[in-house]
């Protein structure tokens, strides 16, 4: 007889959605009344095989005795789409208006929100280098994740993800190879620390966390696919308010809010690769 896991065993009622969201809200302030519920369910699901727990009343205990289980939670559940030089059309896009209207800036300041493990991050360090950007810059790269965020701070990352990375970059740059930015190790690639001196990393909650920056760039990509429209409509508003006049905001591939994206507040810079300029 075949053995089930215990993520095709579980099934989660909407009521214990419920009951499990509102005791992480109660014991940790987090706010899941935002999230599309049938995403959410699929992370509690995954979540309870990754620590073996047999159904949402175990996590909802362990939730409420265990104050410090809520962060290996919150990494799972929080899992991040990313990839370096993912859609390089964007990153084509970008190193052509670094060269143009970004270069006389005074200074450029960034922010990647919901950044996951940093590859975006590390990203942008590098095409930053091979525009030769002249100007200071400051940006923050935040996450909900304690965890994605140490993984992004140290820049290092499995050495069978770079098949993909090296020809994502070769689509951006033919001339180069990303291998002259990182060094192997024991399996692993280390990503040259100088692509990130310009970053400081942040936990934040976007539903809940304060907006008090204002920004030239706002990279949110592949984050909103987990929120319900409401709460796209108050990120899209919240984003507006923390740009610059003319600032860019780049949405992913995979975030489907083209309809809720409010043409009074921003124009389609390029629509190719999903960049809005705030009107």
């Amino acid at each position: 007889m075949e053995t089930k896991t215990t993520s095709d065993a579980v099934d989660i009622s909407d009521e214990e959605l419920k009951s499990l969201t509102d005791a992480i809200h109660q014991r940790h302030g987090i706010d899941f009344s935002c999230y599309e519920p049938k995403s959410l369910k699929r992370r509690v699901i995954r979540a309870l095989h990754i620590f073996q727990l047999r159904a949402v009343h175990e996590l909802w205990i362990k939730i409420l005795k265990d104050h410090s289980f809520i962060y290996p939670f919150m990494d799972e559940i929080s899992v991040g789409l990313t990839s370096m030089f993912r859609d390089p059309i964007l990153w084509k896009k970008l190193s052509k208006l670094l060269a143009t209207e970004l270069a006389v800036k005074e200074r450029l300041a960034i922010w990647h929100a919901g950044c996951s493990t940093g590859e975006e991050v590390y990203t942008m360090g590098i095409v930053l280098n091979e525009v030769f950007y002249a100007r200071p810059v400051e940006a923050v790269a935040s996450d909900i994740s304690n965890q994605a965020m140490a993984i992004a701070q140290m820049g290092e990352y499995n050495e069978l993800k770079i098949e993909e990375y090296a020809k994502n970059y070769q689509q951006f740059n033919a001339s180069n190879s990303l291998s002259k930015y990182y060094k192997v190790k024991d399996g692993n690639v280390q990503f040259e620390a100088r692509l990130i001196r310009h970053v400081r990393f942040e936990h934040h909650n976007l539903i809940t966390g304060p907006f008090v920056r204002k920004f030239d760039i706002i990279f949110c990509r592949n984050v909103m696919i987990y929120f319900d429209n409401e709460a796209k409509k108050k990120l899209f508003n919240k984003f507006y308010d923390s740009l610059n006049p003319g600032g860019l905001f780049i949405i992913g591939f995979y975030d489907a809010v083209l309809p809720l994206i409010d043409p009074n507040k921003f124009k389609v810079l390029d629509m190719d690769a999903k960049i809005f300029v705030k009107i």
